[in-house]
């Protein structure tokens, strides 16, 4: 059996997932940028390991899996795959992903980048030693957590083993887990957001989750709360988004999800039509929340079981769907 690491991501995470492997699995790094080399390899694949499957790709006649190496799905266009393939996805980021929802709301809280900015430019404007102002904390600040799954449980228990007082918001019933004071339903989602100082944005994209904070639901939040989203870029509205944080609608935001992304044709492109990277109440990151050591190594572990049981005829883990 072969398995193909297409793309730029799955290349980038061969080597460690490569090494965990215990079957006999042949394995090729190949760049979705050559058809000829493309067409020539899914040819003989059985697997293939992407972020991205789509219309335009060549018949892939043996393909039976598609392992996606991060939880996201949704670059895989799954009406175009051959029938009988399985697509399934991976773990091992939630503590990650954890931690950097907590690190934003202490450094949008107790003004990090502001003072740091600020000192090293020379300014002593926000030491105590020249009356300087003030700065909050993240105790007793009220959370809401949009989407409790994997990311959005840890969030919720991180925030509250900080002092903080947790609502979340799923939609789909399951048992309040530790640290979330209270579950809404779906339907109740406008009025959590209402009473959030913070909220984080958790929940997978789908026609669903689609553009489901607008300007709407943004009007509904506190003037100075602050958003978090470490689900995708579209699950906020791109232009609602833009124009709340400009106006004041709500205090600020961390995005670490966009609505644009690198392309061999545009290598390196501004992440939205908008110039977010304009506004000072915006704290950007390249969507680079679940890239620690730790989770590289738990998920490509997580990963190689899976291709292992693959390649032995057992039970696959982490199934999305099977076309």
């Amino acid at each position: 059996m072969k398995a193909l690491f297409l793309g730029t991501l799955a290349t980038s995470q061969a080597a460690p997932i490569i090494r965990f492997l215990t079957t006999d699995l042949a394995t090729e790094l190949v760049d979705d940028g050559d058809p000829a080399q493309l067409a020539a390899a899914l040819a003989t694949a059985d697997i293939v390991l992407t972020g991205t499957w789509r219309r335009t790709y060549p018949p892939a006649p043996r393909l039976r899996l598609v392992q996606v190496p991060l939880a996201g799905t949704d670059g895989i266009e799954v009406a175009a795959l051959p029938r009988g393939v399985t697509v399934c996805n991976a773990y091992g980021h939630e503590a990650a992903l954890g931690e950097f929802a907590v690190m934003m709301m202490l450094a949008w809280r107790h003004r990090l980048f502001d003072i740091a900015t600020s000192f090293r430019a020379g300014s002593w404007f926000w030491s105590p030693t020249v009356g300087g102002p003030t700065r909050g904390e993240i105790a007793g600040q009220t959370v809401g957590v949009v989407g409790l799954g994997h990311i959005g449980r840890e969030v919720a228990r991180r925030a509250a083993a900080l002092g903080c007082h947790v609502r979340a918001a799923n939609r789909t019933r399951r048992e309040t887990p530790a640290g979330v004071e209270r579950l809404y339903a779906w339907p109740e989602l406008d009025t959590m957001l209402g009473e959030c100082d913070i909220v984080v944005l958790s929940c997978a994209l789908t026609p669903e989750t689609t553009g489901l904070i607008d300007a709407r639901r943004l009007a509904l939040m506190k003037r100075g709360a602050f958003l978090i989203n470490i689900a995708r870029g579209p699950v906020a509205d791109e232009d609602a988004l833009y124009q709340a944080l400009r106006d004041g609608v709500i205090g600020g935001a961390a995005l670490d999800t966009w609505w644009r992304y690198p392309s061999p044709q545009e290598p390196a492109p501004r992440p939205s039509r908008h110039p977010f990277h304009e506004l000072p109440n915006v704290i950007m990151t390249p969507h680079c929340s679940p890239r620690t050591d730790e989770t590289i190594e738990r998920r490509s572990r997580e990963v190689a079981q899976n291709l292992d049981r693959f390649v032995r005829g057992e039970p696959l883990t982490n199934i999305v769907v099977t076309t």
